[in-house]
């Protein structure tokens, strides 16, 4: 199990209640979208930001209700 297939589902049923991102300062290019396919956008809230040495930014958010 996992991927973006398992995110996807939990987050159409409103089952996530916190989402932690960790941005690394290189880009890709190619991959899989994390939230492609949701039916409707997510309104999130910041709710605590980290920067680390490497560049890399944790960003936690949680859903508004």
């Amino acid at each position: 199990m996992g991927g973006v297939t398992l995110p996807l589902a939990l987050a159409e049923l409103g089952l996530i209640d916190e989402y932690e991102f960790v941005v690394h300062p290189r880009l890709a290019g190619h991959g899989p979208t994390l939230f492609a396919g949701l039916s409707k956008p997510l309104d999130l809230r910041l709710v605590s930001r980290l920067e680390f040495g490497s560049g890399a930014v944790a960003m936690r958010y949680e859903p508004r209700r």
